[in-house]
C-alpha cells in the first residue's frame, strides 16, 4: 500500500508584490460584472488580481468555482487534497483561506497539522490513497499504477477524473500567485503602480 510522508512547505521566496489587486476605482464596468461571483466590491485578491485579464478570467471563473463548490469529491477530501497541494507547492495564500476551510469540513487540528507536515496522523486506506496520488502529481505529474489501481476501487469515474484536475488546478494556482505575487488578503497592500508593466525588450 503506498504511503505518503509529511511534507513541509519551502520558505516563502518573497512578498514582492508585481501585480497588485485592482482596486474598487480602478475596475472597469466589465471587471465589476465579473466579479459579482466572487463578493464583488470585496472579491479576494486572487480574483480583484486575475480579473485584470477578462477574457481569461471569465473562462477560468467557472471551472474554478465548479471544483470548489460542485467538486464530486466530499469537502473534507476536497480539502485534503487542495490543502495538501497547497502544501506542496509552498502556497502561502492557498493555505491561507483554505486551511480554515478545511476545519469547516472536518479536518481536525492533527489532520491538518499533518497535510502541512507539522504532525504526523495515521490516515485511513482512502485517505493515504488521495495523498499518495496528490505527491506523485505534484511529483512526477501521473499517478502511479498502483496507486491507481487501489483507488479504482474507492473512487467513482468522475471522482477519479477530476483528482488530477483539481490537484493540477491548485499547482497552476501556486504557481499563478507565486509568479503574480499575489498577497495574502488582509495584508496591507504595496501602492499601485499609475502604469501596467510594460514588456522588456530583448537584447
Amino acid at each position: 500500500m503506498p504511503k505518503t510522508q509529511p511534507v513541509k512547505p519551502p520558505s516563502p521566496s518573497s512578498r514582492q508584490r508585481r501585480l497588485t489587486p485592482l482596486g474598487r476605482t480602478r475596475r472597469t464596468e466589465e471587471q465589476r460584472e465579473l466579479l459579482t461571483d466572487v463578493l464583488g466590491e470585496d472579491a479576494p485578491n486572487i480574483f480583484s488580481t486575475l480579473v485584470r485579464h477578462p477574457a481569461l478570467y471569465r473562462k477560468w471563473l467557472p471551472f474554478c468555482l465548479h471544483l470548489l463548490t460542485d467538486s464530486a469529491f466530499p469537502d473534507r477530501e476536497r480539502e485534503l487534497l487542495i490543502i495538501r497541494t497547497a502544501s506542496l507547492c509552498g502556497s502561502d495564500y492557498e493555505l491561507h483561506h483554505h486551511i480554515g476551510l478545511g476545519s469547516q469540513a472536518g479536518l481536525t487540528d492533527q489532520e491538518l497539522a499533518a497535510l502541512t507536515g507539522e504532525a504526523t496522523v495515521k490516515w485511513p486506506t482512502r485517505d493515504r490513497l488521495l495523498l499518495a496520488a496528490t505527491d506523485q502529481l505534484h511529483a512526477i505529474h501521473t499517478i502511479r499504477g498502483t496507486t491507481w489501481h487501489a483507488l479504482t476501487g474507492l473512487l467513482t469515474t468522475e471522482q477519479l477524473i477530476e483528482l488530477p484536475m483539481l490537484v493540477g488546478h491548485y499547482i497552476l494556482l501556486a504557481g499563478t500567485l507565486s509568479s503574480l505575487g499575489v498577497p495574502i488578503d488582509g495584508v496591507p497592500a504595496l501602492p499601485e503602480p499609475d502604469t501596467a508593466p510594460q514588456p522588456h525588450s530583448a537584447g
